[in-house]
């Protein structure tokens, strides 16, 4: 059976890679552009029931603001899902949005040298986290779709999976892992 990974972004996984849009590299900095041949809404996909043997979303819960609208999606279209969303006691992404929350970027685009875009995307994704999900919400409404076995672990992930050439070094480095991710998997 086929694979599915939901909101793919630059990553290769799953014979189906699904995005809400194509950007180009210099969103996703990375070193590919976006790997999606579908373009589509997490929400509302347009396959049969349980036509996935195995559906993967990483970062993308925290983004959709009916989540469980995306859980019963997801629980119809594959039989087993791997759900990865950011804590919320992340600390990184908290100091972020609290600097971000405040500031006017083109008032300090002349201080980052032609950098406002690279600036503009990192506030984009802080400030773009809903933060209102935990996982005991998760696996109970995985639970009433179906899914009766789970696995539930918190798991370091690099601060912010993105480069920041502005600030002249990487944030996947494993010496600023700073925060945590909630890994669900469910069958």
């Amino acid at each position: 059976m086929a694979t599915i990974n939901i909101g793919c972004g630059s990553d290769v996984w799953g014979d189906v890679r699904l995005d809400y849009t194509r950007r180009p590299k210099e969103y996703y900095l990375a070193s590919s552009q976006s790997s999606a041949n579908l373009i589509a809404d997490a929400q509302h996909l347009p396959f049969i029931d349980k036509c996935f043997s195995e559906l993967r979303a990483y970062f993308v819960l925290e983004h959709i603001r009916d989540w469980k609208q995306a859980l019963n999606e997801w629980s119809r279209v594959a039989k087993r899902v791997k759900i990865r969303f950011p804590t919320n006691s992340n600390i990184a992404i908290i100091v972020l949005k609290s600097v971000f929350q405040n500031v006017d970027l083109s008032q300090i685009n002349h201080l980052l040298l032609g950098n406002l875009k690279s600036l503009v995307r990192l506030r984009e994704q802080c400030m773009g986290h809903l933060w209102q999900i935990e996982p005991k919400k998760v696996i109970d409404d995985l639970i009433s779709h179906g899914f009766y076995q789970s696995s539930v672990k918190k798991i370091n992930v690099p601060i912010l999976q993105m480069k920041l050439p502005f600030l002249k070094f990487d944030l996947r480095t494993t010496r600023l892992t700073l925060s945590h991710a909630w890994d669900i998997e469910a069958w």
